[in-house]
């Protein structure tokens, strides 16, 4: 079946395999071979296109570790967690091609310290110089919520169209432009775990770890809906302000249109803001 965008097909996330898991000739098979053969981690962001919850993202999330885990026991309880700091440890201790879950990474006393606590962790992950051959899946309500740094380091954006059937995007940072690019790739599919499968075991903890966060039984205070709607409201507007000002880079700093006499005022008027803004952007890098 055909994995291509273009055409509008889909793949599945297949079953857990000890080799290359995707389906041969479309990209994430292509991107996992080499992640394989260069023996170095992958990052996967999986968050939901309209920034909803219940859309599948714990059962792709963990369907997708598994699928990519290289080890004997694939995902099990130490491999996930809620907790941006218990998935930070597991990297470090868990053997080599395990996958690893970050799961409902806005979940914590509060939007604004749950996301520092994770992105501190992506952080630390990436500064070990992504050599310990994890595979880390991550999911938030947006992509926005992960710091833009993180998001240059990282490999791949699934943003969740449908319940089980994630858009695939490669995170790709272009250094000239310094713009960081996201071009569609493909559809990746799950159906729901089996009943009395391991995984399915891994799934039933971590919802339990999940309700104990929400009756504030860990020791954790739940975010109020209102605060969440806010701050997920709040990180769309700044991803969106983000991409314009990229889109203004890029078109400023390209070789060809620095030849021309197209002018700051002229781009301005094309994207909808004055030619001060256009400069403040551009003497921001």
């Amino acid at each position: 079946m055909s994995s291509n965008t273009d055409s509008g097909g889909d793949a599945d996330i297949p079953d857990r395999s000890l080799e290359n898991p995707f389906q041969e000739g479309t990209w994430m098979q292509e991107l996992f071979e080499d992640v394989l053969t260069q023996e170095r981690d992958v990052i996967i962001i999986v968050d939901d296109y309209r920034a909803r919850r219940g859309t599948g993202k714990t059962v792709f999330s963990l369907q997708l570790a598994d699928a990519m885990d290289q080890t004997p026991e694939g995902i099990t309880e130490e491999k996930v967690s809620i907790q941006p700091e218990e998935v930070r440890n597991a990297y470090s201790s868990q053997p080599r091609g395990s996958g690893l879950v970050l799961d409902e990474a806005e979940v914590g006393a509060s939007n604004r310290a749950a996301m520092s606590k994770t992105n501190q962790a992506l952080r630390e992950i990436m500064s070990m110089g992504r050599v310990e051959q994890k595979y880390v899946v991550v999911n938030a309500p947006v992509r926005g919520f992960i710091d833009k740094d993180i998001q240059k380091l990282a490999d791949v954006w699934i943003s969740m169209t449908n319940r089980g059937k994630g858009l695939v995007h490669h995170l790709k940072w272009m250094p000239y432009q310094q713009t960081l690019h996201t071009p569609k790739q493909q559809y990746l599919q799950v159906s729901d775990i089996e009943t009395g499968t391991d995984l399915r075991g891994v799934y039933n903890y971590l919802t339990r770890k999940k309700q104990q966060r929400i009756k504030g039984q860990d020791g954790q205070e739940f975010i109020p809906l209102d605060e969440h709607k806010e701050e997920v409201q709040k990180k769309k507007k700044n991803a969106r302000k983000e991409s314009r000002d990229e889109t203004i880079r890029a078109i400023m700093n390209h070789p060809e249109i620095q030849e021309t006499d197209i002018s700051q005022r002229m781009v301005g008027d094309a994207i909808g803001v004055s030619q001060q803004a256009v400069s403040n952007i551009l003497n921001s890098d």
